[in-house]
């Protein structure tokens, strides 16, 4: 049986995506601050040895994110440091703790979220940023771990009925309902739908790609 692990687990997109994923027939471990393996992700230096204990992985979502929804000006250190930590540093470590093991197997898997904020201008400009910074690394992944039969992706969700968009400026929430064509918020198990997708059937062509599901919110 394989093993997927899923960062930010407990709730939204993260959860949704650990019940498809175990539906579909894997063991799913779900990584949260209280959830199933319980960790802070702001830890980066315990990320080697957390992956060390939980033994042979062969898909990692990183899922975890978070949004301080205050403007550039109101940021403080601690705020920006955290937000950093958790959207993009944390999922690159865990991606090179990960991929060792994967690199010796010559197969894995790896699905990261990214956003319509990767793309666009944002109120939060430090979420944007970091977004940004899934869609580049990524990428980059994808080049470096391609050759060893590893496939990297990303998802970028528009508008997802989730905690994190309740938390998001309202006039950005209302930005991007005014372009949505269904006139709705989505699912997070229609953005959990993309996730299995790449992690389990998604050709292995497929790789350095970021999947929209923005509901026409942003075309590129």
């Amino acid at each position: 049986m394989k093993t997927a692990l899923v960062t930010g687990a407990a709730r939204g997109i993260g959860r949704a995506a650990a019940d498809a994923l175990q539906k579909a027939g894997l063991r799913v471990l779900r990584l949260d601050l209280q959830g199933e393996v319980a960790y802070d992700l702001t830890n980066l230096a315990g990320i080697p040895k957390l992956v060390e204990s939980l033994g042979e992985i062969d898909v990692l979502v990183n899922n975890a994110g978070v949004q301080t929804a205050v403007s550039i000006h109101e940021y403080t250190e601690a705020q920006r440091q955290r937000i950093l930590r958790v959207n993009l540093e944390a999922p690159v470590e865990l991606i090179r703790a990960v991929s060792k093991q994967m690199v010796e197997r010559r197969s894995g898997r790896i699905v990261n979220l990214a956003s319509v904020a990767a793309y666009t201008a944002h109120t939060d400009l430090w979420y944007g940023v970091t977004k940004a910074g899934v869609v580049s690394f990524t990428r980059s992944f994808a080049a470096l771990l391609g050759p060893q039969g590893i496939q990297v992706n990303a998802v970028a969700p528009g508008p997802i009925d989730t905690p994190l968009l309740d938390k998001a400026q309202p006039e950005r929430v209302d930005e991007l309902m005014k372009r949505v064509y269904t006139r709705r918020k989505g699912r997070p198990e229609e953005a959990a739908e993309a996730v299995r997708w790449l992690a389990l059937d998604a050709p292995e062509i497929i790789n350095g790609a970021v999947i929209d599901v923005t509901d026409g919110c942003f075309l590129r």
